[in-house]
């Protein structure tokens, strides 16, 4: 006795048992009712979908006795031969073995005859893609004015391989990938009729692995049944088709955003013992970081992440636990692993490395609460009092800032006990500070004149009202280094030379041009009355308020690496930055560039 597989056995026989494709067979039955059915059909989409079973279904509803219907009675003649696949008048050919121009010869001559017995001549022509392109052309006349009882159906899994002239002169439909709810509900309508016993973490694992092929589902579900004599559950499915535990998944995602790297190493391994092939898990873990950031950016949109039930409040259990920059950053590293697994023969190497790495990212501090914490920063630097506990400018509240990781570790460092309003003014500085010692490279100059830009004091009111006539003058020369301008500050002004801070390297670059640094002097001297040189200093330097001793190198390029980094945690803006940011010093530089810099 001769076994019908469940695909063969359970294969649709009206429009209304197609899964998942009702914007199909909506359309074709709305077309049939009113009589507007076109000569030619273009089936595309993933396989096992539903192509060849829509194909037959409408030639069902065109040839049935009472018909054309837009459900055929599968009880006339004509029905039940063409489900038997015996039709005289409905003719199925497969692309793959029929790719010559002969064979569309000998096709497009004998559909010149009138059918046997029904009211349509249907050509189905499977996975048409294979066609030759002569052979296409020789269809393209007969495509485009078809005899009157002559339909044309082509089905396709590569639609990108037809030709424009064929596609264009057929009504295309493009079928999708069948949800995975829809496929369980399939699977277990069909395990019912079979007298099978199911659960639900069975079916989801099977409905799983067809990945929107409900073909392959119903395939996957008869090998399952043969394995384990009719009892379909979640043990039996990973033991039947050699899939890993979705709970070992999960697991393993836990662990990485656990910050566990020993942890994920043994899962990783227990799952290579049990022949979980490791380029499956890259492709899984990437999957589940796409979940869970499906669920962080809307909880609704669960159902798009076409999940089981049981295993949503898992994903939301997870997907709170870890920031969205966290999980997109998660996701991207998993990518990169993925197409290395593709091209290495060590994917388990690969693997276990790329676990150790998504188990050791610290957490990314979002962009809103590391500007609040600045904007605490530059408020305790000038003197004004710290936000309330409501709000501040970036929209994060002093309770939440309290409560963020790694920053609130160690507390802040009070500022000392001058303030900021002790600050020497620009004006008394020495000029024997500022003049560069000739017996020194330009490099090394600088970094005697060692004022920090947010350290300097605004100049004297004379002197101000000069700077904003300086930046006046600036706008209407070039406007490019005006806006440059506008992100410096005033340093001092002496009787010879003007210093500007900077601290953004594009604008540095800017006004370290020749031309740009002619056009400052200039400028200068008009709004000044005296001829000055430009100077403009960039970057943080060390501190010239700080003690030096008669004995210690005259420059800060000349201290050594570690006492330079001691010298720049001991400064108060420092330490208020590392407090309430976190982090460490890692390396002190300065620039400076000058008109009689031979360098720039």
């Amino acid at each position: 006795m001769s076994y019908l597989v469940l695909a063969r056995k359970w294969r649709p026989q009206t429009f209304d048992e197609v899964v998942g494709q009702e914007h199909v067979t909506r359309t074709l039955r709305n077309a049939i009712t009113s009589g507007r059915v076109a000569h030619a059909f273009l089936f595309t989409g993933p396989r096992g979908v539903g192509k060849t079973t829509t194909a037959r279904l409408l030639a069902k509803a065109l040839n049935c006795e009472k018909g054309p219907i837009a459900e055929p009675c599968n009880a006339c003649s004509n029905c039940t031969e063409i489900t038997a696949g015996t039709a005289l008048d409905v003719l199925e050919i497969d692309g793959a073995s029929h790719t010559g121009v002969d064979n569309i010869r000998d096709l497009t001559e004998g559909i010149q005859y009138r059918p046997v017995k029904s009211r349509f001549r249907v050509v189905i022509i499977d996975e048409v893609h294979m066609l030759s392109n002569a052979a296409f052309n020789a269809l393209l006349k007969t495509l485009e004015e078809p005899p009157l009882h002559v339909k044309f159906i082509f089905a396709t899994t590569e639609s990108h391989k037809i030709l424009a002239t064929i596609s264009s002169r057929c009504q295309r439909y493009d079928f999708k990938r069948i949800p995975l709810r829809e496929l369980i509900h399939k699977l277990r309508t069909i395990a019912e009729r079979e007298g099978l016993a199911v659960d639900d973490r069975g079916l989801a694992l099977l409905a799983r692995e067809a990945d929107g092929s409900l073909r392959d589902a119903e395939s996957l579900l008869d090998q399952v049944v043969a394995w384990s004599s009719g009892t379909v559950n979640e043990q039996t499915v990973q033991e039947a088709l050699g899939v890993a535990d979705r709970q070992a998944l999960f697991r393993l995602a836990e662990v990485v955003l656990a910050q566990d790297p020993a942890t994920a190493l043994r899962l990783a391994g227990d799952l290579y013992q049990h022949g979980y092939d490791p380029r499956r898990l890259c492709h899984d873990l990437l999957e589940h970081f796409r979940n869970l950031v499906f669920v962080k950016v809307n909880p609704e949109l669960a159902a798009l992440a076409d999940l089981p039930d049981h295993e949503i409040i898992q994903v939301q259990q997870q997907a709170s636990q870890r920031s969205l920059e966290d999980l997109q950053r998660l996701f991207t590293l998993t990518l990169r692993a993925e197409e290395d697994v593709s091209k290495t023969a060590y994917a388990q190497l690969v693997v276990e490395m790329t676990l150790v790495k998504l188990s050791s990212q610290p957490a990314v501090l979002p962009i809103d609460e590391a500007l609040a914490r600045l904007e605490i920063v530059a408020q305790s630097l000038s003197g004004q009092p710290l936000p309330s506990p409501s709000t501040s400018q970036s929209g994060a509240s002093a309770s939440q800032l309290s409560a963020l990781g790694p920053p609130a570790a160690r507390p802040v460092a009070p500022l000392s006990k001058e303030g900021p309003s002790t600050l020497r003014p620009a004006t008394s500085l020495r000029r024997d500070e500022l003049a560069p010692s000739r017996s020194t490279p330009s490099l090394v100059q600088h970094e005697e004149y060692s004022p920090r830009i947010e350290e300097a004091v605004v100049a004297s009111p004379d002197q101000q009202q000069a700077w904003e006539k300086f930046l006046a003058v600036v706008q209407k020369e070039k406007i490019s280094v005006f806006f440059a301008l506008k992100s410096s500050r005033l340093l001092d002004i002496t009787q010879t030379s003007l210093h500007i801070g900077l601290e953004k390297d594009p604008y540095f670059k800017e006004l370290s041009r020749k031309e740009n640094v002619t056009l400052l002097e200039t400028a200068a001297k008009r709004a000044f009355g005296r001829s000055l040189t430009v100077e403009v200093i960039k970057g943080r330097t060390v501190s010239s308020s700080l003690p030096r001793s008669p004995t210690a190198p005259t420059t800060a390029l000349e201290q050594p690496l570690a006492q330079r980094s001691a010298l720049a945690e001991d400064d108060p803006l420092v330490k208020t930055v590392l407090d309430v940011l976190g982090g460490e010093v890692q390396a002190t530089r300065s620039h400076r560039i000058s008109s009689n810099d031979p360098s720039r």
